[in-house]
């Protein structure tokens, strides 16, 4: 039966410890075979007789420094002590484990996230470390047995402060990572709160503008023709003034939802101002425009606006306008307003071509 010191690797997927880094970790080391015989005998003649000593001094020393203290203060000292002495009396049981490596980067990552600086994190293994040293001095005699046992202790305490602090630094890469993202979301939201109006959800006078200014570049670049209308709902005035604002505002909602149904995905349709639209088309004809145009007519005034209980019928007048060989944006606009204009006075409802007043 696999064990869960072999079974469950999880951080060690997550992280890039695989069997071929783990393998080159213990060979940095010089960890082997005769090692693993070494901390039996550790445990067994120190540090399993002695490792409630050995934790309560280790947390002495961590209270006695101020750096310390502050990481430690309001935690459950009786629950770490009972945690460093479980650490203890397993201290670099399978090493060679997938489950030993496991353990060590939960530990570690453990640490991070709850705000353990590293450098303290390292400062504390090398308090553990001495502490054991003389924790050997005092129950082996035999020069030689205690030389091996030092070398052991150096071995594993190292192996797990590098894997702390790989871990340490996995986690504040991944941190960094969600900052920029999360950053860069904001960012994103905040650019789109700024192009957008408000009150319908279409892009506003500030965002069209430019955007149409890069259009007209393309189309000059390119030959490709463009097209802008002009669309001013008929008579809004009236329903403010009979219905109230609030009214008017969501006939305001109501006409840009109808105007999106009208228009193609790749159209640029947005709230000019008041209850003036602009509509931008790149890369289209003036009959296609007119086209498009005219769908919107239609489906503004198809059917009432129901607002409040109340049935409004709404109209549109629109003005297009095809870019030509020196225009600017607001050339374009001027013309494509004029044509607007000429619809309002040649009856509303209604779409009119700029430079062309005879059609209708």
């Amino acid at each position: 039966m696999t064990s869960n010191r072999e079974a469950q690797t999880h951080y060690c997927e997550t992280y890039g410890f695989d069997a071929e880094r783990r393998r080159a970790r213990l060979n940095l080391l010089d960890l082997t075979e005769a090692d693993a015989a070494l901390g039996d005998y550790l445990r067994s003649r120190v540090l399993v007789p002695n490792g409630g000593a050995i934790a309560a001094a280790f947390y002495t020393r961590l209270r006695d420094d101020p750096e310390s203290q502050l990481v430690f203060d309001g935690a459950d000292l009786d629950a770490l002590h009972r945690t460093m002495t479980d650490y203890l009396w397993n201290f670099g049981a399978g090493f060679d484990t997938p489950g030993y490596f496991e353990e060590r980067l939960r530990i570690g990552l453990v640490h991070a996230w709850v705000g353990v600086p590293l450098g303290i994190y390292l400062c504390a293994c090398q308090v553990l470390r001495v502490l054991i040293l003389e924790q050997i001095d005092r129950c082996i005699d035999a020069v030689q047995e205690r030389l091996d046992l030092c070398a052991f202790v150096n071995k594993i305490v190292t192996l797990d402060a590098a894997l702390a602090s790989d871990i340490y630094h996995i986690a504040q890469l991944r941190n960094l990572e969600m900052s920029v993202t999360r950053l860069s979301d904001e960012r994103a939201r905040l650019r789109h709160a700024a192009d957008t109006d408000a009150l319908t959800g279409l892009a506003n006078r500030a965002s069209l503008l430019p955007r149409l200014a890069q259009f007209l570049t393309v189309s000059v670049r390119t030959g490709e023709p463009l097209c802008v209308i002009m669309a001013d709902l008929d008579l809004f005035k009236e329903i403010n003034d009979t219905h109230g604002h609030l009214v008017g505002d969501q006939v305001l909602r109501d006409t840009a939802v109808r105007m999106r149904t009208a228009v193609r995905d790749f159209d640029l349709l947005g709230r000019y101002g008041g209850e003036e639209f602009l509509i931008v088309l790149h890369n289209t004809p003036l009959d296609i425009a007119r086209q498009v145009a005219e769908r919107v007519r239609r489906r503004i005034g198809e059917y009432p606006f129901s607002v409040r209980d109340i049935g409004l019928r709404m109209t549109i007048s629109q003005g297009i306008a095809l870019a030509h060989a020196g225009d600017s944006v607001e050339t374009l606009l001027a013309r494509a307003d004029a044509a607007l204009y000429a619809a309002k006075q040649a009856g509303r409802n209604r779409v009119m071509v700029a430079d062309d007043p005879g059609r209708d």
